[in-house]
């Protein structure tokens, strides 16, 4: 049923209208006679369709149908003329231009009255379901959207999420499209990709697509290492992984640089050890040959006549002349034992143990061990002033010097040996112990300098230098609470600074001069172990004039000496012996015998095991190094044995010996 407003002034056209309708039809029938109370009615109430008639007084059906349509609330009320037959032609051209739906031409059949009005009601039926399922429609779309948003929202915080999770990685990390094209990309990836590696990335991403398969690739860019994989997904793409292996790289390198410098270190304290025996009884039969040498002399100047003889004078001058040889053997003996005890220093670069040292000494054994590369190169000026000691491990420093002065050689051209220079200086300023190394080479180009203490950067060709040196030598002073410094200027050369702290302590032993020589001795009784049978026979050439000396080839013929006889004041014990090693025996004779314990003296030519290293340490038994002089060993033996008679350990000695 639909509810209908018919406008017409005349009533008795409304009384037609109306009966048809309630005849034929259930619809609702209201009535209004002018165009104002039609416009009052529809604002008032809702109408399904408005029949209206064209010719009224005041306003006509036309504006009446102009109203409705500029009004939101009426415009799509359908609206139905009722015009004459005369006007019918104008009628439907303005009623169109108004907006009106249909015309109803009078007179009129009752059915096509009725079919008229169902015909426009069903439309508007149907346009009221269309917009019904519009207004659905777009309340569904505008829901959809809300949702879609929503979702975008939350993808978009997502994606920031896992773009901010992604740069958070120090770890490159890119999605590489079909075409090669960034299709995802971290911060760390955006860098690489910007930098001059993108050639070699963008092939690895290819070569993975290809082959189908993960691919692999280093690069380097600035000095820094990386590690790069590419794994092949869907859509023709791959996913790019780089990853920084520098850190990595230089701690293998630094392990392989240990172990390397552990392998030297065992070679050169094994060669310290088998240079150091015979050397010693070289240097001990030099010194037992200048004695005899003096003997013949004064004998030959006891002869009858030799003070006017001319084959005396001859046979003195020989005699002399052998003397001083003698005497520049045994300087050159003293010298080998100088190079090798620096050389046994840096046999043991990989002992982390520090003590107060003075940095002098390490400088003084880096140039023993430059001294042949620098006599081809430089002359060495030294200023070594540094009186404060600094904490350090000596094998370490001293490879830092090694280092530094290696470079100053290196820095200078071999053809203007006469002017080159390397300048070693060492002096205090403040709290600080400073080493300046000076070359007046060519000096370090501005390009260069910010990137030589960064590892594996080297300007020296292949084969010369591996870009270690400097870098390790910054993590040991680093490692010591110092720091190097370099200036350079180009001609004029450059200048390494090693700052390290200075501490109030005493400098470490082994840095002091060997003590000085005694000159009276009582006359005790020695025995002395060593599987160096000349070495025994040069303990009693060196020994026999002021002491009792018995002598044991090996730890098993030692312990077949004191079951005998355990009368000996000292015991001299090689610590490093084939089958049964010094502290092996040390142990034995200990249990045995525990009062000869205390009169060890341990003799080594180097190479310590980690074990007899420990050893010494915890049982604090005297050492004396190889190759030693004479007097050095007298004042030990002399010094172990006052200490064990100041214990109470044994009576006092014999009067002493008086040695020339």
């Amino acid at each position: 049923m639909a509810r209908i407003l018919l406008v017409d002034d005349n009533q008795d056209s409304r009384f037609a209208v109306v009966e048809t309708l309630r005849k034929l039809t259930d619809h609702a029938i209201e009535e209004v006679d002018s165009g104002p109370a039609t416009l009052e009615r529809v604002r008032r109430n809702d109408y399904d369709l408005v029949l209206l008639d064209v010719q009224m007084p005041g306003m006509d059906g036309f504006e009446v149908c102009r109203r409705l349509r500029a009004d939101d609330r009426t415009r799509r009320l359908p609206v139905l003329f009722l015009t004459a037959t005369h006007y019918q032609v104008e009628s439907r051209l303005k009623g169109l231009e108004v907006g009106a739906d249909d015309f109803i031409v009078q007179p009129i059949s009752n059915q096509e009255l009725v079919a008229r009005i169902k015909s426009v009601l069903r439309v508007k039926a149907l346009a009221d379901e269309i917009r019904q399922h519009n207004t659905e429609l777009e309340s569904k779309v505008r829901q959809r959207t809300v949702d879609v948003e929503k979702l975008a929202n939350q993808l978009r915080a997502e994606r920031d999420i896992l773009r901010e999770t992604f740069d958070v990685f120090d770890e490159g990390m890119s999605l590489v499209g079909p075409s090669g094209a960034l299709e995802v990309v971290n911060a760390a990836g955006r860098r690489l990709y910007d930098s001059p590696v993108r050639s070699e990335l963008e092939s690895l991403a290819r070569e993975a697509i290809e082959k189908a398969v993960p691919c692999d690739a280093s690069v380097m860019h600035a000095s820094r290492a990386y590690l790069a994989r590419a794994y092949p997904v869907s859509g023709g793409r791959a996913v790019l992984s780089v990853r920084d292996v520098t850190q990595d790289r230089d701690r293998e390198v630094r392990r392989l640089q240990a172990e390397k410098l552990a392998s030297i270190g065992m070679l050169a304290a094994g060669v310290a050890h088998e240079i150091n025996n015979p050397a010693a009884f070289v240097l001990a039969n030099i010194e037992a040959l200048v004695g005899q040498m003096r003997a013949i002399e004064e004998k030959v100047r006891e002869l009858p006549g030799a003070t006017t003889s001319s084959t005396a004078g001859e046979v003195g001058a020989v005699l002399f002349e052998a003397t001083a040889m003698l005497q520049e053997s045994k300087e050159g003996m003293v010298r080998i034992h100088r190079i090798v005890r620096d050389l046994g220093s840096f046999s043991h670069a990989d002992d982390d143990s520090t003590a107060p040292i003075n940095v002098n000494a390490a400088v003084e054994s880096a140039l023993t061990m430059l001294r042949n590369e620098l006599k081809y190169r430089a002359r060495v000026e030294r200023d070594l002033r540094a009186t404060s000691a600094v904490r350090a491990n000596s094998a370490r420093l001293g490879q830092v010097f090694l280092n530094l002065i290696m470079n100053a050689a290196q820095a200078l051209d071999e053809s203007g040996i006469k002017r080159n220079i390397v300048t070693v200086r060492s002096f205090e300023d403040g709290g600080d112990v400073v080493v300046q190394v000076q070359d007046n080479g060519a000096g370090i180009p501005a390009e260069v300098m910010p990137h030589i203490f960064d590892s594996f950067f080297t300007t020296k060709p292949r084969g010369v230098g591996t870009g270690l040196g400097l870098p390790i030598s910054q993590g040991i002073v680093r490692s010591m609470g110092g720091e190097i410094t370099v200036d350079s200027r180009p001609n004029v050369g450059s200048i390494f600074r090693v700052r390290l702290p200075a501490v109030a302590a005493p400098v470490a032993a082994g840095s002091s001069e060997p003590p000085l020589p005694v000159h009276g001795y009582s006359r005790r009784r020695i025995l002395a172990i060593d599987d160096e049978a000349l070495l025994l026979k040069a303990y009693r050439r060196m020994l026999g004039d002021m002491h009792d000396v018995q002598t044991a080839v090996g730890a098993q013929e030692a312990l077949r000496v004191l079951a005998n006889d355990r009368q000996f004041d000292a015991i001299l014990c090689d610590l490093q012996m084939p089958d049964v090693s010094g502290a092996e025996l040390y142990g034995t004779v200990r249990l045995r015998y525990p009062g000869l314990a205390e009169r060890f003296i341990f003799v080594t030519g180097g190479a310590f095991s980690a074990d007899a290293k420990r050893f010494l340490e915890e049982s604090a038994c005297s050492v004396i190094n190889k190759p030693f002089r004479v007097e050095e060993l007298l004042t030990m033996i002399e010094s172990k044995i006052e200490a064990s008679v100041a214990a109470g350990d044994r009576p006092p000695a014999d009067p002493p010996v008086a040695v020339a």
